[in-house]
């Protein structure tokens, strides 16, 4: 048996959620063939490409929005799809050269974002650099290309959520269809609904990662509401790969608010749903048998 441990999106990009990596580890011990991925940094470097770009262009010109980013971003595709590998490649701490460029506020397309620099003064380059200057000083080069950088990102963002899927946030997908849900259609006619693009490109990224591995479990670990939407997805996408693929959910989110879980049709994605202590379950599963025991147990 293989298990493929996943991080569905979205969690914090720079702060990878330890959950899949304790529990890879753990099952390798113990001599259990486990491996690990996650599709939410995947999923926004997919996204954050010149081909990823390209094809959020193509879809945002057959739409209609009358968003700010989106305009900007229209009117600046050009030079998005020019820096934008650079500028991840930059945040990724590969290219530490190019902050300098950055500062020099000549490199980047600035959206709306950007706005925000020159708030309370007139708004000239000279009172904005001098506004960064106080808060990153004059050395503070890299930080305060990374703090633009950051806002070019999060004008991309803006332009994701406006224009392509509303439900898209860096460090959140669908987190409204699971907050406290009192019930599951919400959530369920989400899943039912035409894919967008965010979601075709986590289905390609599943895809992937189901033939790279070939598992016969697949653990989803669903932290907060805001993973939910990408785990089903996920699931979704493995259903109709291979139905034989063992699917658990687990998770802060499971551990709270699928304590006293009373809707059959979650289980229309997922095998099943572990409670607690991700470590015993998933490891005794293995041991014995998947199916007996979860069935039993959960």
């Amino acid at each position: 048996m293989r298990v493929l441990l996943l991080t569905p999106p979205m969690t914090q990009l720079n702060t990878p959620y330890p959950a899949t990596a304790y529990l890879t580890g753990f099952l390798r011990k113990n001599g259990i063939d486990a491996v690990q991925g996650d599709p939410a940094i995947e999923l926004v470097m997919m996204l954050l490409s010149r081909k990823g770009l390209s094809a959020i262009r193509d879809e945002l010109v057959d739409g209609v929005t009358s968003s700010a980013s989106v305009e900007f971003f229209l009117s600046q595709s050009d030079a998005y799809l020019d820096t934008v590998e650079a500028v991840i490649s930059f945040l990724q701490g590969r290219d530490p050269s190019l902050a300098l460029r950055i500062v020099s506020r000549d490199f980047l397309p600035e959206g709306p974002r950007f706005l925000a620099l020159s708030e309370g003064s007139s708004g000239t380059d000279v009172e904005i650099s001098d506004s960064l200057s106080w808060a990153f000083g004059s050395l503070g080069v890299q930080d305060r290309a990374k703090y633009l950088a950051t806002l070019y990102v999060d004008d991309l963002a803006d332009v994701i959520r406006d224009g392509i899927d509303s439900r898209f946030e860096l460090s959140r997908y669908g987190e409204k269809l699971a907050a406290s849900a009192p019930h599951f259609d919400p959530l369920h006619f989400a899943l039912q609904s035409s894919p967008t693009l965010v979601d075709r490109y986590l289905s390609e990224l599943t895809t992937q990662l189901i033939q790279k591995f070939q598992p016969t479990v697949l653990g989803l670990t669903v932290p907060f509401p805001g993973n939910v939407y990408g785990a089903l997805r996920i699931a979704q996408s493995v259903k109709k790969l291979n139905p034989s693929i063992h699917i658990l959910l687990g998770g802060g989110y499971a551990n709270t608010e699928l304590r006293e879980l009373t809707e059959p049709r979650i289980f229309d994605f997922v095998d099943y749903i572990t409670l607690d202590d991700g470590y015993s379950s998933v490891y005794q599963s293995q041991v014995i048998d998947v199916c007996t025991y979860i069935s039993k147990n959960f």
